[in-house]
């Protein structure tokens, strides 16, 4: 197949879903009954994702910020304390703007930027697993993250492949359960080997206990996610316990500091006002819905105050749009930072006026069109 524009994975990954014996490289060609249960739950999930487009100029950058650097430096070849810390500081930043949200991106700048570490490509070679013989690199990649529950987010990887009309899903999820307590406590065999899968974390020979402050703790509460109904037993079993997917933690990493670029702080001015009351009669409007893709600038400046741009007003109101999460930062008369809290995605508008439906656009380039909200 020829290469995908931006925007054009989500709805062939959809479609992919829709017949997945035919179209998801590795599922089973028999789809029992509980796969397919499976397959329409993550489908559903992703149909009414929020959709955040990233353009090849900012993937880029995100590859040039100091976390994603910090990261990569020496090809990894660094102090565990230091890899560690990086990682729960990821981590501990890490919030979703919405509970379902597509993160699309280049597969090609990802696996150039591999390459540049040494570090293994997305791609189709994974060695022994039945059905997926042959080594076809990615074209576009997509990370599904899902909050599920409060305290719980959950990442799905995705591609296209060049050359071929299947797409890719990665057999092994990764989970990160927050507060949860796992059900029983982890070898730290287990806990070594959860380190690879989640986050590409490799301790070598290196003791455990050389991991920075909250790594273990973190890990104690992680997981893979599997779907052995879609991807068989026996293959579930090898990309586990043989490390197949060695880029999955990295794309799932790129998702992170993607959202981190654009999880940058409101700052909302509240002028006091005074109202006037208003006489007349509220006319009939006719609601209306919409759709459209909201361009996003980043990354945004440090120590610049920002706030969203509001819904068009209508005439009378606005129609019901969804906020993305986002922190909010609260500063003193003297522009002093004194709190930051995370505002979790709202709703705001009338429904009687209509919906407004948005995705997103995450660019660099600076033009008349972009608009933050």
């Amino acid at each position: 197949m020829s290469e995908m524009e931006l925007g054009d994975l989500h709805p062939y990954i959809l479609r992919a879903l829709r017949n997945p014996s035919k179209r998801l490289l590795g599922a089973g060609h028999a789809i029992t009954p509980e796969a397919k249960s499976t397959v329409k739950a993550i489908a559903n999930r992703l149909q009414v994702a929020r959709r955040l487009d990233i353009e090849d100029d900012l993937l880029t950058e995100i590859f040039e910020q100091a976390s994603w650097k910090n990261l990569t430096k020496d090809q990894g070849n660094l102090p565990v304390r230091y890899m560690t810390e990086n990682i729960v500081q990821a981590h501990d930043e890490l919030r979703l703007p919405f509970k379902n949200c597509w993160v699309e991106f280049s597969g090609k700048i990802f696996n150039d930027q591999m390459r540049s570490h040494n570090w293994a490509v997305g791609s189709t070679d994974l060695k022994k697993a039945k059905g997926m013989d042959g080594n076809k690199e990615f074209d576009r990649v997509g990370v599904f993250c899902i909050q599920p529950k409060e305290n719980q987010m959950d990442f799905h990887c995705f591609a296209s492949i060049k050359g071929d009309s299947v797409a890719y899903m990665s057999i092994l999820g990764r989970s990160l359960k927050g507060n949860q307590q796992p059900a029983k406590p982890k070898t730290e065999k287990a806990m070594r080997h959860l380190s690879i899968l989640l986050f590409g974390m490799d301790f070598k020979n290196d003791p455990i206990s050389e991991a920075a402050a909250g790594y273990v703790d973190m890990l104690s509460k992680a997981a893979t996610t599997q779907a052995p109904e879609i991807f068989g037993e026996e293959n579930t079993r090898m990309v586990f316990e043989e490390y197949l997917e060695p880029w999955a933690p990295y794309l799932t990493r790129v998702a992170w500091e993607a959202l981190r670029v654009l999880n940058y702080p409101w700052v909302a001015k509240e002028p006091a006002r005074v109202e006037h009351s208003r006489k007349g009669k509220r006319p009939n409007v006719t609601p209306s819905d919409s759709y459209y893709r909201c361009k996003v600038v980043l990354p945004k400046p440090d120590g610049v105050e920002t706030r969203p741009v509001e819904i068009r007003k209508e005439a009378y109101g606005k129609r019901l749009h969804q906020v993305r999460g986002h922190w909010r930062v609260y500063k003193d008369e003297f522009k002093n930072v004194k709190s930051r809290t995370w505002i979790t995605e709202h709703r705001r508008g009338n429904a009687k006026l209509g919906v407004v439906h948005k995705d997103y656009h995450l660019t660099t380039k600076k033009n008349k069109d972009a608009s933050d909200e």
